[in-house]
């Protein structure tokens, strides 16, 4: 029996990524994937697919065969400028009608400069398309990275007080590579920088697994979701400084996060249903992870699902 806390924990926490490495699967099977995942029993556990707007073209009525009003592919699309793809998006909707939804977007912010320049057009275009995509914009690894970070998170705070309107961040916390993982006082700052300015984030890369450890193949400690969410939505409550934050974040001890009938609970810190379900809904989102399996599988291990 799972607890009540881990089912309101888990609840939609999981976008699936089958096309992205390590999985790197042909459109065809990763669509499957989804399609039989969205009707099995942990489907609830499960959110949107996660697809590069420009793959629309490629995806054939036989690969939405499986898919219906009931069972939608529900899609995240990753796209630079919407304004240029909203086109083809509005040519596979008439296509499918009812089959599809799309409920995401992903960008990256390709030049600071200009960043405001693409949240008005990207708010422009969804008001005027009547869209209404939770959209998320990822910061790429580089030079001055925190300066940047602490910059974009200043901007779609001005940005969405000004347009009542609810841009996210999206932070990627590994790769298949070691320098592809950022550190924790990096990932820590971006979670308390946007928790002081009521931004929400999702996750993406990294996070297949539940608790902090050492992945042997690619050499690096990896992050957990647990570590990553359990760890935001206390930095919320409890108002954590970053040492605060990385404690929980670089913990290795499974046992050390509890889940049970009325709350979750990190050490001596804990979450009632009601603040998971809040703090989920509006603060941390979601996370990408190409396999819907694993994450699953772990939890069973760890005995608690």
């Amino acid at each position: 029996m799972i607890a009540n806390s881990l089912k309101l924990f888990l609840t939609k926490l999981i976008d699936y990524a089958g096309l992205f490495p390590p999985a790197k699967l042909q459109l065809k099977l990763a669509l499957n994937n989804y399609n039989n995942d969205i009707k099995c029993l942990d489907k609830w556990m499960l959110s949107q697919f996660i697809l590069p707007l420009s793959n629309l073209n490629n995806i054939t009525e036989k690969m939405m065969d499986g898919f219906s009003q009931n069972f939608p592919l529900k899609l995240s699309l990753l796209s630079n400028d919407l304004d240029l793809d909203i086109d083809q998006l509005f040519l596979f909707k008439d296509k499918f009608g009812e089959k599809v939804e799309f409920s995401g977007l992903e960008s990256k912010i390709l030049d600071i400069h200009s960043f405001h320049t693409i949240l008005e057009k990207t708010n422009e275009v969804q008001n005027k398309n009547q869209l209404n995509m939770a959209s998320f914009f990822e910061l790429p690894t580089q030079e001055n990275w925190i300066d940047k970070m602490i910059k974009s998170i200043e901007i779609i705070t001005e940005f969405n007080f000004n347009h009542n309107s609810n841009f996210g961040f999206k932070l990627r916390c590994g790769g298949v590579e070691p320098y592809m993982f950022p550190s924790p006082e990096n990932i820590a700052e971006t979670i308390i920088i946007c928790i002081q300015n009521n931004i929400s984030l999702k996750f993406t890369a990294g996070l297949h697994h539940p608790v902090r450890h050492y992945n042997d193949s690619i050499q690096t400690k990896m992050f957990g979701f647990f570590n990553i969410f359990i760890g935001g939505m206390l930095a919320k409550k409890y108002r954590f400084n970053h040492v605060e934050l990385i404690e929980v974040l670089i913990d290795q001890s499974s046992n050390n996060f509890k889940f049970k009938e009325e709350g979750l609970s990190w050490k001596k810190y804990n979450l009632s249903n009601k603040e998971i379900i809040q703090f989920r809904e509006n603060d941390f989102i979601s996370y990408g992870s190409c396999s819907f399996n694993e994450p699953r599988e772990d939890l069973t291990k760890l005995g608690i699902f």
